[in-house]
């Protein structure tokens, strides 16, 4: 009797792929700030600097799983948060593209602390106060004397914020290897506010997205980044201590040593979207650092996997894992 096997599965998989998937490229990861106090913000990710052109579209989900741990006098930001977004982009035309983005988010105790304590112990690195509170619990809360804070302790789940998207087509050389987009998006306030799926204000961003392509002896080479503002109304998260102009930066290199197989480097940053609350957390220069790349899986299909870590320690999550699943048509 003939028995099945999955590591069977999995090498017809890889070598059913096609060899050649010429018109895979690289784009920039899908990632941004997520720490519990930012996520419901529209703070948006870079997006490429190739606009789509006149009939043509791209389908993405993403899907990220986010442990935070942050321990302040007044905060705590002590879970795991699971985002799923469902996002659609369409050529219209002269150099224009139309998107909406749709999130879902989890807020819960999760499942990683007892890895991520074990990881740092085993590499020396600081627990940062890990060891010092149970595992897998659910605790975001901050409180401020005019009861103006947010406290969160059991699971909370559900649409976030919705964002409509659209980009230009600002500059591009005749060899599509220098590119220029205007990119900016509306966001929504659709989420629960009071479960953290939300921030109740009504955010538009407007930024730039840049990037060159270059052909090397051992592969291709993508240089790339942007920035820009957020504009925000102040929503209902803590609406007195918001800063309503918010700049954004971003910065990555690719690597594609192989056609359907390229690795990359992104840093993500933006100003403090608060003011006032003496907590590094909240009010100061946040950035990420994240490190993944894509896999082709076809002409027009590639899946996308990151890791992220706060490189400006407690003013994102601690760590993030990304995966993306990217379809163009």
């Amino acid at each position: 009797m003939l028995r099945f096997h999955p590591r069977l599965l999995l090498l017809l998989l890889v070598f059913g792929l096609p060899l050649s998937v010429s018109g895979f490229e690289l784009q920039p990861l899908a990632t941004r700030n997520l720490a519990p106090a930012v996520l419901g913000f529209g703070l948006p990710a870079l997006g490429p600097a190739q606009v789509l052109t006149a009939g043509t579209g791209r389908a993405q989900v993403d899907f990220d799983l986010v442990s935070n741990f942050v321990e302040d006098d007044s905060l705590r930001f002590d879970g795991e948060t699971y985002r799923l977004a469902l996002a659609a982009d369409y050529g219209i035309g002269a150099d224009l593209e139309l998107g909406v983005e749709v999130p879902f988010l989890s807020h819960q105790g999760g499942f990683l602390d007892g890895f991520i304590k074990g990881w740092h112990d085993t590499f020396g690195l600081p627990q940062g106060g890990r060891d010092q509170v149970g595992s897998d619990q659910l605790d975001y809360h901050y409180s401020r004397p005019n009861n103006e804070g947010f406290n969160l302790q059991s699971k909370a789940s559900g649409v976030g914020d919705v964002v409509l998207r659209g980009a230009w087509q600002y500059w591009q050389n005749e060899e599509r290897s220098a590119s220029l987009a205007l990119r900016t998006s509306l966001k929504l306030p659709t989420g629960r506010v009071a479960r953290l799926l939300g921030s109740g204000s009504t955010d538009l961003a407007l930024w730039l997205s840049g990037e060159q392509r270059i052909a090397t002896d051992v592969g291709r080479l993508l240089i790339y980044g942007g920035g820009g503002g957020l504009l925000t109304t102040d929503g209902e998260l803590l609406p007195n201590q918001r800063r309503n102009l918010v700049g954004l930066v971003n910065l990555g290199l690719g690597w594609q040593p192989w056609e359907r197989l390229g690795v990359q480097l992104q840093f993500d940053g933006h100003t403090a979207l608060y003011q006032g609350t003496g907590v590094r957390a909240l009010d100061r220069f946040a950035g990420q650092l994240a490190f993944g790349g894509s896999f082709a899986l076809g002409e027009s299909t590639a899946v996308e996997l990151a890791v992220v870590e706060d490189i400006i320690v407690r003013t994102a999550p601690d760590v993030v894992f990304h995966l993306a699943l990217r379809q163009q048509f």
